[in-house]
C-alpha cells in the first residue's frame, strides 16, 4: 500500500484545520466553519474504511439476485449489474413482474437499503 493512504491524508488535513487554521480565524462563524470541516473530514475517513466491505457484499448480492432471476451475469461489472437491477428496480415500480420476480427484487432493495444505512451509520455516528 502507498504511503500515506487517503484516510491518513484527510486525518492530516483534519489536523491542520484544528490545529493551526482554526487557532488563525478570529470569527465565530468561520471557527465553525472549520469545525464543521474538521469533523466532515472525520466522517469521510470512517467511510474509506467501510466501502470495501460495503462493495464487496453489494456485488456479490447484485450477482446472486441476477443470478435467482436467471440473468446472465458472468462478465458482467458492477455498473452493468447496476444497470440491470435499475431495469428490474423500473419494472416493479411498473407493474411488470410476475410475483417471484417483483418478491426478488424487492428483498433486493431492502437489503441494499440496510447496506447502505449500514455504512452511513458507521461514517457519520448511531
Amino acid at each position: 500500500m502507498l504511503r500515506p493512504t487517503l484516510a491518513e491524508i484527510l486525518s492530516g488535513i483534519q489536523r491542520t484545520i484544528l490545529g493551526t487554521l482554526f487557532a488563525e480565524l478570529t470569527s465565530p462563524y468561520a471557527q465553525g466553519q472549520a469545525a464543521m470541516a474538521a469533523a466532515d473530514l472525520m466522517h469521510v475517513a470512517a467511510s474509506l474504511e467501510a466501502a470495501p466491505a460495503y462493495d464487496a457484499a453489494e456485488v456479490a448480492d447484485l450477482q446472486q439476485t441476477l443470478a435467482a432471476l436467471k440473468s446472465e451475469t458472468s462478465g458482467l461489472d458492477r455498473r452493468a449489474m447496476e444497470a440491470a437491477m435499475a431495469e428490474l428496480a423500473a419494472a416493479l415500480v411498473l407493474d411488470k413482474l410476475d410475483a417471484p420476480a417483483a418478491d426478488t427484487i424487492r428483498g433486493y432493495m431492502r437489503r441494499h437499503l440496510e447496506r447502505a444505512r449500514t455504512l452511513l451509520k458507521s461514517s457519520w455516528g448511531p
